[in-house]
């Protein structure tokens, strides 16, 4: 009996960076040979590698992006999943979203693929080109933002 071949099943790991006023950190993504996916807004982040905790994997993809420390306001991540089909292939990817504080750091762009970086509030994250579930994250974040930032200061 042949095994039917699955397409790749990916996990990747987010940090959602909320500050005092209730914003969240999106960056927008640089790949112009790809343009499903260029200059659209997202959440920091991304692939888990062999051996790593979600925790190390959106450690060490933040200092890789944003050049950020981040603290993590809530030990419970947002998981969502997504098939995602391009061009190329098709993914199932599974998305572990932290929601985080930086503190008082600034980020500094470290990534090739990474163009921009903004603060944004709910409504503001409605109106831009996002990548699949980047906004629903950011209502999620929203929902428990609130709570997380009493409970952290």
């Amino acid at each position: 009996m042949t095994q039917k071949k699955h397409p790749p099943i990916i996990t990747g790991v987010l940090g959602l960076a909320v500050d005092s006023q209730r914003r969240f950190l999106l960056t927008q993504r640089h790949q112009p040979k790809d343009p499903e996916v260029h200059e659209k807004w997202q959440l920091p982040g991304g692939g888990m590698e062999f051996g790593e905790t979600p925790e190390q994997t959106l450690a060490r993809e933040m200092q890789e992006e944003l050049g950020v420390s981040v603290r993590i306001l809530s030990p419970y991540p947002l998981v969502k999943t997504h098939v995602w089909n391009t061009k190329r292939e098709t993914y199932h990817v599974t998305l572990i979203c932290y929601l985080v504080s930086i503190d008082s750091q600034t980020p500094t762009l470290h990534d090739v693929e990474t163009k921009d970086w903004r603060w944004v509030t709910l409504n503001e994250a409605a109106e831009l080109d996002s990548l699949p579930l980047t906004y629903d994250f950011v209502v999620e974040g929203e929902k428990h933002s609130q709570e997380v930032l009493v409970r952290t200061t």
